[in-house]
């Protein structure tokens, strides 16, 4: 917007027609390529797996899903379009205003007229400031803007540009761009993970207090350990499974009472499977049951409820139910190990008959078992279907901060890939793997996403340049604006989350706009190396300046630790390497320029008129049609005219 504006003046008082053409012939590659590089960048950020990152990138992109998915209003390609057509728009009415006379502030006004006579001074300064309807149309002689010095354009002009040509001043300036680039990567190796929720909050307030206290006092979270997935085979991986557990509750957070874990569904089941059997065993003692067949004792007293539940599940193995040769051989639990051809038999029986526990143990069985209530046929115990997913709950303790939750993932995790490897698909869930367990690649994930980002600006303003050599460079300052930023935010406290990532990533497309304003510039300019960067700056660093403070400005909703400071930083940073670095490695190592003027000058010649044109034009086809004529065409003409048509032809 503000390179459309500032090279809106100059045009109106360079051209006498189609200026709104010249002007979007002059900017609107700039805007293209920036704007086209910013929508792909965003494309390449949603490819990786932080949640933060992707929901980012899919609110700014233009995307049909996000479309038809969420019907919400799309920045960049609205940007685009507003930059394109809208925006452009509104500079022909001005165009029209200006034409016709009229006031700026007070559209429908009339401007007044001056009835003194101008002096030769003032009539030498509008001739050179705005076009004269009676020149043609490109001018003969460059346009050069009214700047005083205490403007942007006359510190420009008279100081930045002679003060950026001399040697000593580009070798502080690279020399600076080393030091910071070192220092930036050491604050990133430095800087801390984390987003606690104390943070988000405004400081010395209530709210933060308590969450600090509960975060140092009270850091205590629930954890379940899935099963999970049809290769299990939980009947006859139940040693595994205790093994499993086990293992996950020698880790260093998991909470224990006096040295044991708290129960889970399958130790909760073996308890109540053998208080089965020690009440049968009990009442075949008594005599109140028959040893062989296990049936009640007719005159002796009324076997318990749970020796009958127990004789059931005895004879019950899948869908068969016979209890010839099992009454007193077969046991339920034998050292710890729940019979493996019943299990599912017993597993139906305890959902339905020990209900409570089931929903105090956090089981969570998927498929559930089938419903189920004792009666007096004979018939077998359901079996429930082979369990595809249950739960083994847990509780951690001293998570005090993002760190110490990411060390507890990481012990957990390498626990659940080892019994993974055996055989025994499991993964954690919980609420800090949900939130804390991107924080594990978060560092990884954001080195990835900036490489792609840089490839995919390499790559867009390679194909829209044609020019590999100007792309890498824009590529280069970009990154290099990414790495002071991230040192800075390690120095400022900012921690690393997936908040301060989006920043980052947000500040690839802020370079770009910086930077490849600049570089298009330069590649368009003529004339020597100083010549071209004097031009390169003329024309774009006034609106990128402007474009760079406005960022000041900016509305930030969140803490300004996380957003006032980050953005403060890029501005600062994004002025010293668009706009002092960017220009020095120009001139050092710069892409030649598109277009050499044969007389080494820094101007292209004025084309001729469309009328001169349109006559050239005429001459040439006449004459190429004369040259393409047939032989027998030219016999029959009088041999006078054919010598003639030889000797044009000769002298073509």
């Amino acid at each position: 917007m503000f390179l459309l504006l500032h090279n809106y003046d100059e045009i109106v008082c360079t051209m006498r027609k189609n200026e709104m053409g010249i002007l979007l012939k002059e900017t609107g590659m700039s805007v293209m390529v920036t704007s086209i590089n910013n929508i792909l960048a965003f494309c390449a950020g949603y490819v990786l797996p932080i949640p933060a990152l992707r929901s980012f990138c899919s609110q700014v992109l233009f995307n049909l899903i996000t479309i038809f998915r969420h019907r919400t209003a799309v920045l960049l390609f609205f940007n685009l379009t507003s930059l394109m057509f809208i925006f452009p728009a509104f500079i022909g009415l001005d165009l029209r205003r200006v034409r016709a006379g009229r006031r700026d502030l007070v559209y429908c006004g009339k401007g007044t007229e001056e009835k003194s006579e101008p002096s030769e001074k003032s009539s030498n300064e509008l001739a050179s400031t705005c076009a004269d309807l009676t020149s043609p149309a490109y001018p003969e002689t460059a346009y050069t803007r009214d700047q005083p010095w205490y403007t942007v354009g006359g510190f420009l002009t008279n100081i930045y540009i002679p003060l950026l040509k001399k040697p000593i001043i580009k070798a502080v300036v690279i020399l600076t761009t080393i030091a910071g680039v070192a220092f930036g990567l050491y604050g990133m190796y430095t800087t801390t993970l984390g987003l606690e929720l104390a943070d988000v909050l405004p400081e010395n307030t209530a709210p933060a207090a308590f969450m600090r206290a509960r975060e140092k006092y009270f850091s205590f979270y629930p954890m379940f350990a899935v099963l999970r997935g049809g290769e299990i085979d939980i009947p006859n991986q139940q040693a595994l499974i205790e093994e499993y557990r086990e293992a996950l509750g020698s880790t260093s957070f998991i909470v224990k009472a006096n040295g044991k874990l708290q129960p889970y569904w399958m130790s909760m089941l073996r308890v109540w499977l053998e208080s089965l059997q020690d009440a049968f065993e009990k009442d075949i003692a008594k005599g109140v049951i028959d040893p062989n067949t296990g049936k009640a004792i007719k005159g002796k007293p009324k076997p318990s409820p749970e020796s009958t539940i127990a004789r059931r599940l005895i004879c019950s193995f899948g869908h068969k139910y016979n209890c010839t040769g099992r009454i007193g051989h077969v046991k339920m639990v034998e050292n710890g190990i729940i019979r493996p051809e019943s299990f599912y038999n017993y597993l139906t029986a305890w959902y339905n008959i020990d209900n409570m526990m089931y929903y105090v143990s956090q089981a969570s069985f998927q498929p559930p078992p089938p419903l189920w209530q004792m009666s007096p046929e004979e018939k077998p115990v359901p079996p429930a279907r082979r369990l595809l997913y249950c739960q083994i709950p847990f509780y951690q303790t001293n998570l005090t901060d993002t760190p110490v939750t990411v060390t507890m993932i990481e012990e957990v995790r390498a626990v659940c890939d080892i019994y993974t490897d055996k055989g025994l698909p499991n993964f954690p869930n919980g609420l800090a793997f949900t939130f804390w367990e991107q924080y594990l690649f978060l560092r990884w994930n954001l080195f990835c996403a900036i490489c792609i980002i840089a490839f995919a600006v390499f790559a867009v303003i390679s194909l829209l340049m044609f020019n590999p050599w100007a792309a890498a460079m824009v590529m280069v300052i970009v990154v290099i604006v990414t790495i002071e930023l991230g040192g800075f935010m390690g120095v400022f406290g900012v921690k690393m989350n997936p908040i301060s990532a989006v920043t980052q990533i947000s500040a690839v497309g802020i370079g770009v706009e910086f930077t490849a304003h600049v570089v298009l510039a330069f590649l368009t300019a003529l004339g020597s190396v100083d010549d071209r960067l004097d031009s390169c700056l003329q024309h774009m660093f006034v609106p990128v300046f402007h474009g760079i403070v406005m960022l000041v400005f900016s509305e930030f909703d969140f803490v300004i630790k996380y957003f006032f400071v980050v953005m403060s930083i890029l501005v600062v940073l994004a002025v010293f390497n668009g706009l002092c670095l960017l220009p020095v490695l120009l001139t050092l190592i710069g892409p030649e320029p598109e277009l050499v003027p044969l007389d080494g000058g820094s101007r292209l010649p004025a084309p001729p008129s469309l009328s001169e044109q349109y006559k050239k034009k005429t001459a040439m086809g006449v004459e190429n049609g004369m040259r393409h004529r047939k032989g027998g065409d030219v016999e029959m003409r009088p041999k006078k005219n054919h010598t003639r048509s030889g000797d044009v032809s000769r002298a073509v």
